[in-house]
């Protein structure tokens, strides 16, 4: 992250913390929860006033906070602006079991109402006609409240006690973590942290997490730590101990749809005779790449590595015994 882009970060985080009802921050605390020192403070403070946010120090609470009665001013939108705003607001509205579901509708709601009319007359019809879907596996409705925890134990970077269920051992055991991130992704949010039971990061789906309590200790989100870097080659959610090379042929009318879409980040297609390609990527773990290639059944064949092609011979002569 370079120096501007973490400067920013910073003073955004800074509002967040400050800027709750409840919330009460000395300039010690932020100074340690940002990693900053007691001048890097003063400038944050300084370029927040400049840019009209009214932050006062409560000498009763002994915190900074921002003015109660200040909000941010509406925005100059164009119409294009503003039906990308909706479009990519719909994909939370359009399934209420998501996260964020009651805050988008919200937001939206008072934006589209602050529209001048005839923009507003424009806008009504093309609101459900433009719009993606994020394809939500799990009522996340029900996880409100571990949501809501595990957001605010992010922003005052807090240590987390969860009851987590483990689908694989099919019990749940208890852990005390970090939490760095909620991902969204394949259907499912994420949580990931550093457990401090196994003393590194993992992922944990946020509806097996049966209980959670934000515990009196603070950590400090590592500036290192990358998504990307520490999702690595894997296919989708899965990670594997190395990465390995993969080789598959498509035939027929499943090679050209092959063809048309992008999957992995290091995908290269080689497009051979007959209606035929070899896809080559390189990843990490090979469970999730053999659910997605046994789904295209005989117009797919593995090539490559050795191990996966008997992995889905296998599965193939198991299904045969299902089938017989």
């Amino acid at each position: 992250m370079g120096k501007i882009s973490d400067k920013a970060w910073k003073m955004i985080k800074m509002v967040s913390l400050i800027e709750g009802k409840h919330s009460q921050y000395s300039r010690q605390d932020i100074q340690r929860i940002l990693g900053i020192k007691k001048n890097s403070f003063y400038r944050y403070k300084n370029c927040l006033e400049e840019a009209g946010v009214p932050i006062y120090y409560n000498r009763k609470l002994k915190a900074y906070k921002i003015r109660k009665d200040y909000y941010l001013r509406q925005p100059h939108l164009s119409l294009s602006e503003i039906l990308a705003l909706v479009a990519s607001s719909n994909s939370i509205l359009n399934d209420s079991e998501l996260p964020y579901y009651e805050e988008i509708n919200t937001s939206l709601a008072k934006i589209t109402a602050s529209l001048p009319d005839k923009v507003q007359a424009v806008l009504e019809p093309l609101k459900s006609r433009i719009h993606f879907s994020l394809n939500s596996l799990v009522d996340y409705s029900e996880s409100r409240e571990i949501h809501a925890l595990l957001e605010d134990a992010i922003q005052e970077e807090s240590n987390v006690w969860i009851k987590y269920y483990s689908y694989k051992r099919d019990k749940a055991s208890e852990r005390v973590v970090s939490p760095y991130i909620l991902d969204f992704k394949k259907g499912f949010l994420y949580l990931i942290a550093y457990c401090h039971n196994k003393n590194e990061t993992r992922m944990f789906r946020v509806d097996r997490i049966k209980d959670s309590k934000v515990t009196e200790d603070k950590f400090k989100y590592p500036d290192d730590f990358s998504l990307k870097k520490y999702m690595g080659n894997s296919w989708s959610v899965m990670r594997g101990d190395k990465d390995v090379k993969v080789k598959v042929k498509f035939t027929g009318d499943i090679a050209r749809w092959i063809k048309e879409n992008k999957y992995h980040p290091t995908q290269e297609v080689e497009e051979l005779e007959y209606d035929s390609i070899i896809m080559s990527f390189t990843t990490s773990g090979l469970s999730e790449v053999k659910g997605w290639i046994l789904k295209y059944g005989s117009s797919a064949e593995v090539l490559e590595p050795e191990s996966l092609r008997e992995e889905i011979k296998d599965e193939i002569k198991g299904m045969m015994g299902v089938y017989k």
